[in-house]
């Protein structure tokens, strides 16, 4: 088995429409797993699907393809971790017992070949958005998901497609801006837990900075980079599946 370790996030399946953009970003991923088959893990850190939601005896029926391809993996050796982003939180029993995914905790913090890694999808760390921190707070809580679970599947999947789309308004400019606000906030604020690597997704912007012996990394996405982290042999790198130009912004 080969000792490589890769966290990626941001994949953004979506479940409302299948553009040529979106089979070009599943054949690429399912093209990305086959190539990592028999890898040790490969760590999911938020926002894979566009939205998720289990309910008791359904699941969304849109990521077969996904899905399979995870199982697959799964099955030649690699261990699946996931931890849940604001778009795909609610993480359920089909994904862990069926699939074989390993659930984390939104903020986790592993000893992995001889490092200290912390791993988060990233959405909490911005300063300010409180009115999407108190939003996010409830929609989390346990009544709203009682209550969703209410819902005919069809309804909420249409409340998600629309949310979703409202909060696509990020633009360019303002994804370098968060980018540089975490990377300033990187060296005081992300080393609390004795850790040497702070990874995070959400933020659409692939980037990794070494801070002396501290390394942080911004995961990117699937959507326009095709970014991942790879830990080999104890050095973190970030990657891309295929060489794409100006895929790196400058925030200088």
């Amino acid at each position: 088995m080969s000792e490589n370790i890769f966290f990626l996030s941001d994949t953004h399946f979506k479940y409302h429409s299948i553009t040529d953009n979106e089979r070009k970003k599943r054949r690429y991923f399912l093209s990305f797993l086959r190539s990592i088959k028999g890898s040790e893990s490969l760590y999911l850190v938020g926002d894979i699907f566009d939205f998720w939601f289990e309910y008791k005896s359904a699941v969304p029926k849109y990521f077969g393809d996904i899905l399979a391809g995870l199982y697959e993996l799964r099955g030649s050796g690699t261990n699946i971790f996931m931890t849940g982003g604001n778009h795909d939180y609610w993480i359920g029993s089909y994904l862990t017992d069926t699939i074989g995914i390993n659930p984390l905790p939104l903020l986790t913090t592993l000893d992995i070949q001889g490092l200290r890694v912390t791993v988060t999808h990233g959405d909490m760390l911005l300063p300010g958005d409180y009115t999407y921190k108190m939003l996010k707070a409830v929609i989390r809580s346990r009544p709203a998901i009682a209550l969703a679970r209410l819902v005919h599947p069809d309804l909420l999947f249409g409340f998600a497609k629309h949310f979703s789309r409202a909060s696509k308004g990020i633009t360019h400019k303002k994804t370098a801006a968060s980018a540089r606000t975490l990377i300033t906030m990187a060296p005081g604020s992300f080393y609390r837990w004795k850790n040497d690597v702070f990874i995070t997704g959400h933020i659409h912007y692939p980037h990794i900075e070494r801070f002396g012996e501290k390394t942080f990394v911004i995961l990117g996405d699937w959507e326009n980079h095709y970014s991942y982290a790879r830990l080999s042999g104890g050095t973190v790198t970030l990657e891309y599946y295929e060489p794409f130009e100006n895929t790196e912004m400058d925030i200088r």
